[in-house]
């Protein structure tokens, strides 16, 4: 991670600047409130592998797939909601995909109404969008941009 006040790598701290929590560095650590220092470094071979345990997401359409299933049952909402101990209202906003469904909630509707909402994650690569120089924006950066529009 890089220090949000001089982009220098390693920010681990985290400051209280004029009212702003910060990232930064050990060297930029001193130009607020130290709230918190970075945490020890583990041995990843000392930690317990997560066999079997893969990461699930819930799947594109899952309120359409929520609403086909409670209906072909002949479920109002209000019963559904009632069966699973959960809000009306807030069923309501998740099968109008207004709002995800925690895997919590949706290991209660597969098990009621005998669907499939949870699919396992594939493993993709992740991208971070960076500038040209292979740096993120810190706030000297965006200072000497507000600066540039000024003049």
């Amino acid at each position: 991670m890089e220090c949000e006040i001089c982009g220098a790598e390693g920010a681990g701290y985290i400051v209280l600047v004029e009212g702003a929590k910060l990232n930064v560095c050990q060297d930029c650590s001193s130009a607020g409130k130290l709230l918190r220092s970075p945490l020890p470094v583990r041995d990843p071979a000392a930690q317990p592998a997560r066999a079997g345990r893969a990461e699930m997401e819930v799947v594109d359409g899952y309120g359409t797939i929520i609403a086909d299933a409670r209906k072909r049952m002949g479920l109002p909402l209000e019963v559904l909601a009632e069966r699973i101990n959960e809000k009306h209202s807030f069923l309501e906003r998740v099968e109008h995909e207004k709002t995800l469904p925690d895997a919590k909630l949706a290991h209660k509707l597969e098990r009621e109404l005998g669907i499939k909402l949870l699919q396992e994650v594939s493993s993709g690569v992740a991208v971070n969008v960076k500038d040209g120089q292979g740096k993120g924006m810190t706030l000297g950066d965006i200072l000497e941009i507000q600066q540039k529009k000024k003049k």
